[in-house]
């Protein structure tokens, strides 16, 4: 089953007298599966507080950057660890294979 997952691109920046770049606009993209990461999985281990972190698998052109923000289900999530492609150098089964990337997102204090 397919989401709608809402990439906020983080601020790119100040240009040389101080004045903030120009952000590029919100996109929607379609997320292949989204998936709740269980307490061991979480990268943030050492830290206190309620963290959620959610697994994206959506299709390889999509992936956003690290510091962008997605909402997914009408939550806010941080992209905490860019996009990797499982499937990098393998030979698809099928010719129509449309190849996929993961990234992972949170949310929370901690």
């Amino acid at each position: 089953m397919s989401e709608l997952v809402t990439v906020h691109p983080a601020s790119r920046g100040v240009d040389d007298d101080g004045r903030p770049l120009p952000t590029p606009p919100d996109r929607e993209i379609t997320a292949k599966t989204v998936q709740m990461l269980s307490a061991a999985d979480m990268s943030d281990k050492d830290k206190d507080g309620n963290v959620q972190v959610v697994r994206i698998w959506c299709a390889a052109e999509d992936i956003p950057n690290d510091g962008d923000d997605v909402t997914i289900r009408g939550l806010r999530f941080q992209v905490r660890q860019k996009g990797w492609n499982p499937g990098l150098h393998r030979r698809p089964v099928f010719t129509r294979h449309r190849p996929s990337a993961v990234f992972d997102a949170a949310r929370g204090e901690g």
